[in-house]
């Protein structure tokens, strides 16, 4: 939500406005630095410490602030001349997760990175047919648009192409094996489980099956009515019969339709108990069966990665061993 704050703002780029009408803004916040993003241009981003001054020229402009953990809110600044005024805000570290990293220039040069991706723990990460890491990568490129490839031994690859413009941080969540609590939603519809862990000939016999039942147990559905409907008018003309011998003859006709009308409501019931039990054991088979390799295990988050000492290739954890003398 955009604010509207009647405080004093300066723009950065601007110790040449001597002589142009301007003011001054201080800035107070809860770390020992922060960016501001005048304008909503990340080009034109600077840093600067708790209680910094900066000059703008008078006017309304937008603002905000930027650390590598949090975001302000884009406010509506006004710039009144010869006039300092204190601008306060609070970050809070509980707000970190991956939209606060997304185009954010303080989480660029604090990590030292314009691309993070975090993907499976065994699935390899490729930058232009370079090997950067495997689980996760976080990496400088000086090329504004390039290939990512994320490869799982399992679920084979995906592909895609990146615009990165500097100085934003571009993050890549791209998870390749299946999520066993997504698979279990996914079995509500007969063969889509099967289908999202790879399990293709399974989720074609349990979709096409539980179809193909399904459809025929309607249409024999239709058949049942129209020839209960016919029993129905047979036994009508036999309770208003003019005579014995037409009695005895739709009598004949009405016992030989309720045969046939026995014979198709078996029918439509053994499909109808056929697709459930295909239904059923396609729920079963989601709950039970596992994907080649398992589940997607959980993923260590973002931030256990982001504080680990390497840049690019495996990461792992480190340690610190003490010794008493």
């Amino acid at each position: 939500m955009v604010k509207y704050l009647f405080i004093f703002l300066l723009f950065p780029s601007t110790t040449l406005l001597a002589q142009e009408q301007s003011g001054f803004i201080k800035f107070e916040f809860n770390t020992d630095s922060a960016y501001v993003i005048p304008g909503n241009d990340l080009l034109d981003a600077v840093k600067i410490a708790s209680g910094d001054t900066l000059k703008f020229r008078s006017g309304i402009h937008l603002i905000s602030l930027q650390t590598h953990f949090d975001k302000s809110e884009t406010s509506y600044i006004q710039v009144l001349t010869d006039s300092t005024v204190t601008y306060s805000h609070r970050f809070n570290d509980r707000n970190f997760g991956t939209a606060i990293l997304t185009n954010n220039v303080a989480a660029r040069h604090y990590y030292d990175a314009n691309v993070i991706v975090l993907t499976d723990e065994d699935s390899d990460i490729y930058y232009n047919g370079k090997y950067q890491g495997t689980g996760f990568a976080k990496f400088n490129t000086n090329q504004e648009i390039g290939d990512l490839e994320i490869e799982n031994p399992d679920f084979g690859n995906t592909k895609r192409r990146l615009n990165i413009p500097e100085p934003r941080l571009t993050f890549i969540a791209d998870k390749l094996r299946p999520d066993k609590s997504q698979s279990r939603i996914y079995s509500v519809f007969p063969g889509l489980s099967q289908f999202y862990k790879k399990q293709h000939f399974k989720a074609l016999l349990f979709g096409a099956s539980t179809a193909a039942l399904f459809t025929y147990a309607g249409l024999k559905s239709s058949d049942y009515q129209r020839e209960l409907d016919l029993f129905h008018e047979y036994q009508e003309k036999y309770n208003n019969a003019n005579s014995e011998q037409e009695a005895l003859r739709l009598g004949d006709l009405a016992e030989r339709q309720k045969s046939e009308v026995q014979r198709i409501d078996n029918q439509r019931r053994g499909l109808l108990l056929a697709g459930i039990l295909i239904y059923g054991y396609n729920i079963y088979d989601a709950f039970t069966s596992k994907p080649a390799g398992g589940y997607r295990k959980k993923q260590k988050d973002l931030q256990f990665y982001l504080s680990q000492k390497e840049i690019t290739g495996s990461v792992g954890t480190v340690g610190t061993l003490r010794y008493n003398f």
